[in-house]
This record gives C-alpha cells, sequence and structure tokens, in this order.
C-alpha cells in the first residue's frame, strides 16, 4: 500500500488538470478552422529539438483553410503587406489538410507521402497565460505540432484577424 499511495496521489493530481483544459478547449472542427489565420503566440515545446533557422518558424506566420480542403502556409521576417495577405489567400495552394475524429489536423503535400500531424484545439473562453503579454481569446485555435514520435514539437497560437486588420 505504501507504493501505491504516492501513484494515487499523481493520479488524483492529474484528473483536474485534464477537467480544467476540458473547460478551456475542445477538439477542432471542420468549421473552425475555414478562413485565414494569424499565428499570434509562438513557442517550442520543452524538450524538442529542432532547426531554428526553419523558415517556418520565422516571426509572422499565416494559415488559409480552405473549405475545398487545401491550404497555404506562409512564414516571413517582416510582417505581411495587405498584398502579400491578399495573395496567400487567393493563391494556388499545394497542401490538403483534414481533421480525424478527436480533431487531429492532419496536412499534407502534394507529390510526399509524409503526413504532417498537429493536435488542434479551440478555446472554448479566454483567459491571461501569465507567461505572455497576448491574451487567449474565445475562437483562438491552439496548434501542436507532433513529430513522428508523436512528441510535441512547437505551438502555435491562430487568431483570425479582425475585419480592420
Amino acid at each position: 500500500m505504501r507504493r501505491l499511495w504516492p501513484a494515487l496521489v499523481l493520479v488524483a493530481l492529474a484528473v483536474p488538470a485534464a477537467g480544467q483544459d476540458a473547460e478551456i478547449m475542445r477538439p477542432c472542427r471542420r468549421a473552425d478552422l475555414i478562413g485565414f489565420w494569424r499565428v499570434v503566440r509562438f513557442g517550442f515545446a520543452a524538450g524538442a529539438t529542432v532547426d531554428r533557422g526553419d523558415p517556418a518558424y520565422r516571426t509572422f506566420q499565416r494559415y488559409v483553410f480552405n473549405a475545398n480542403a487545401t491550404m497555404a502556409y506562409a512564414a516571413s521576417d517582416a510582417a505581411p503587406t495587405a498584398e502579400e495577405d491578399r495573395a496567400l489567400l487567393l493563391g494556388a495552394t499545394r497542401t490538403t489538410w483534414a481533421l480525424d475524429p478527436s480533431g487531429h489536423l492532419m496536412r499534407q503535400r502534394d507529390g510526399t507521402a509524409r503526413v504532417e500531424r498537429s493536435e488542434c484545439r479551440v478555446m472554448t473562453r479566454g483567459f491571461r497565460d501569465p507567461r505572455s503579454n497576448v491574451p487567449v481569446l474565445a475562437g483562438d485555435v491552439l496548434l501542436t505540432d507532433q513529430g513522428e514520435d508523436e512528441r510535441p514539437i512547437t505551438r502555435r497560437l491562430l487568431r483570425k484577424p479582425r475585419r480592420d486588420e
């Protein structure tokens, strides 16, 4: 019983955390993703080994998820112009996307066998994260990119821009 007690305490502590996550986020649905998104917060998961010079990790990142299951992604070191955003929205796409039943986003570029996978969660209410100046808003999407071993690599908080942006 003495050996079992620490394990029971750990399980008891873990259950409220999982319940709290369920209160503030839910798995993505297809309709959640359709549209234009900007990454408002980006970070590497603890312990992830990545090439931080990879162009995909540049400061200004944008996604377009189209209703026809195609998508576009762009990343740059400089803030994109309105014209660049329009070009991304209207440009040809070479990547398809889908959500599995658990809400994981799967992306595949034309001509490749590899399917990239991300945990996809929609924030159901806003909150302030003490580790960031960027508030989390209801409707934001949290994408956690996963490696082939299914361990987290990066986390991106996506937000649809307001009409006046």
